[in-house]
């Protein structure tokens, strides 16, 4: 029998379900609402990656493994609570129109000017402009980026160039450690020179998908599939 459920959304009602098939339908559900999608652009957020595994992924199609889901789906919820919780403390920007579960409306999907297939979705903005990025993680890396005072390389690269393509001149990057809770914030400015050169390799990529030559591997960890060993 179909009921809604507190959030009126449309459920069934399962009598005397073992815990096996609880799990599995937990699973099941999770998978199908992760949040993971087959992307045709190039997106901002992951432009350190290698030229050849990021070409892969705008030429192929990606087969994502349950935990890869079970993990997307964890980072969206540890963000979602991130958001809510910078929304109450008079940080975070927000908006009290009607918003996507999960969204405060302060987000903002960025669009490269040279290339409409180079893109990135914000987390969302300070009510003094600035970027709000969050980021999921475990306590012995959030440790080491606390002992080293900056952000690993990916995460630097990915705040770069949302700050040029978003025309922010500074980031709040807001980390949150999944397995103990802890926090740590780091303020970030926008630096011309590094955004200038993940622009060019956006360019240098795009230019290979259209040419449909693969550029060279620069991990050395690419196989066949696209995928990173």
């Amino acid at each position: 029998m179909k009921e809604l459920d507190h959030e009126g959304h449309e459920t069934a009602r399962i009598a005397r379900a073992d815990a096996l098939e609880v799990q599995s339908l937990l699973i099941e559900w999770t998978v199908a609402n992760s949040g993971a999608e087959d992307r045709r652009y190039l997106g901002m957020s992951g432009i350190s990656k290698c030229p050849l595994y990021l070409y892969r992924q705008m030429t192929g199609t990606r087969v994502w493994t349950m935990q890869e889901h079970l993990n997307c789906y964890s980072g969206y919820l540890f963000e979602r609570d991130v958001k809510s919780r910078l929304v109450r403390i008079g940080v975070m920007k927000f908006s009290l129109t009607s918003q996507p579960p999960g969204n405060c409306g302060s987000e903002r999907e960025l669009i490269a000017e040279f290339d409409n297939r180079y893109r990135g979705h914000t987390d969302g903005e300070t009510w003094e402009g600035d970027l709000v990025e969050i980021k999921s993680t475990v306590q012995p890396a959030l440790d080491r980026i606390v002992m080293d005072s900056r952000l690993p390389s990916a995460h630097f690269s990915q705040v770069q160039t949302y700050m040029r393509h978003g025309g922010y001149e500074r980031a709040l990057v807001v980390y949150v450690a999944r397995d103990t809770g802890a926090l740590h914030v780091e303020h970030i400015r926008f630096i011309p020179s590094t955004a200038d050169r993940l622009d060019e390799k956006a360019k240098r990529i795009l230019a290979a998908v259209d040419a449909g030559t693969p550029p060279a591997c620069t991990c050395g960890r690419c196989n066949n599939d696209g995928r990173l060993k």
